[in-house]
This record gives C-alpha cells, structure tokens and sequence, in this order.
C-alpha cells in the first residue's frame, strides 16, 4: 500500500471487532506517556501501550472519535492495529475482574490478530 493509499485502522476486542476502517488520512491514539501520537500514511513500523481515551480518526477531512480503555498499539503497513478491553461505554466483564487469565486472553488475542498468516502454516 503506498503513503498516498491511506491508513487503515482496526480496533479489536477479545470479544470481537470495535472498529475496521480504511482510506484514512490520520489517526491519533493516546499512550501510556501522557501524550498522544499522531499517525500518517507511511509511518514507521511502531508497538506502543496506550491508555484509556479517545482515539480520533480523519475520514477525508471528517474527523470523528472512539473511546477505548487502554492497550497495545501496532503501526505497520499503513495498518494501525489497537488491541484493547472494549469501548469505555460497553465495559466487558475482563475490565472488573482484574486476573491474570484475562491478561493472557488480551495478549492471545493481539497475537491472533496481528500475525494470522504466521499462527496459519498450511499455505
């Protein structure tokens, strides 16, 4: 995909798919520093925590939101990949119940996502 090509943006849950958009000229996600970081088409390949907040992104010149709780940011291939615990107005239950399963369960998940073709050898 070239710069010019627009970012795609994929938000996953455990439970499933909070957002999958594509052609956007920008994103802004907020991390774990207290700031936030700005992405474009062409950015750097990138892993990064991020916190509760809101994600903006530019669909032309529209920008619109989502907020999520905190979790783990992916820039590559003009694909920005957030794995996170929900949207902060759906709360799933692995938000209240703070134990290491749900952890592993998050983490497989971002795994499971972000490199299917790898976890897939029958081609």
């Amino acid at each position: 995909m070239s710069p010019a090509a627009g970012l795609s943006l994929k938000i996953l849950s455990p439970e499933g798919v909070i957002l999958n958009a594509h052609e956007l000229s920008g994103v802004n996600v907020p991390l774990v520093d207290g700031g936030s970081i700005g992405i474009k088409p062409g950015h750097a390949p990138l892993i990064a925590e991020t916190i509760d907040g809101m994600v903006q992104y530019l669909i032309g010149i529209e920008e619109r939101t989502v907020e999520v709780h905190a979790g783990v940011l992916d820039i590559k291939n003009n694909v920005v990949t957030i794995l996170t615990a929900g949207k902060v107005t759906e709360t799933p239950p692995e938000i209240n119940r703070k134990t290491e399963t749900g952890y592993d369960r998050l983490i497989q998940t971002l795994v499971e996502n972000l490199y299917p073709e790898e976890d897939n050898p029958e081609s």
